[in-house]
């Protein structure tokens, strides 16, 4: 089964926004045996994702994965078979942090052969985070027709 992982800096954003959104682009195009997680490079045990990513993914009838933040472990990049990040400074901090991150983590937009970076939305609102999922979404529903 395989598995895919994303990774943002605090896994209580874009990480946890993308992952769900994916999620069922992939089920929807009927994907049904994989598996998705989000985690951050840092992260605070106590937190929780942003409440804009619950009320983001809602308005498409979406649940997030996960409530709580969780830091990526080496056993998660072991076992996924593609690390997917939101910029080029965290690829290159997976990649120098994990040996097992390398030649299997790429940037959310490289799928798009693009070079953009996906801004962090936080503090700025739910509209921010809806432009952010605008920005996110032809990368993802290319990753997710890719898996067919």
């Amino acid at each position: 089964m395989p598995k895919i992982l994303f990774v943002c800096g605090s896994n209580r954003s874009r990480s946890p926004l993308a992952a769900a959104y994916f999620k069922k682009l992939a089920e929807d195009a009927g994907v049904v045996e994989l598996v998705v997680e989000s985690a951050g490079l840092r992260t605070n045990p106590r937190e929780m994702i942003c409440q804009e990513v619950s009320e983001v993914l809602a308005e498409d009838g979406l649940q997030p994965l996960q409530l709580g933040v969780r830091q990526v472990l080496p056993k998660q990049i072991k076992s996924a078979d593609l690390v997917i990040c939101f910029t080029s400074n965290q690829l290159e901090q997976l990649e120098n942090t994990f040996l097992s991150a390398k030649r299997k983590t790429k940037t959310l937009m490289s799928i798009l052969h693009s070079n953009a970076e996906i801004f962090d939305p936080v503090k700025g609102g739910a509209e921010k985070f809806r432009q952010c999922l605008r920005m996110m979404r032809p990368a993802l529903e290319a990753l997710a027709q890719r898996l067919l």
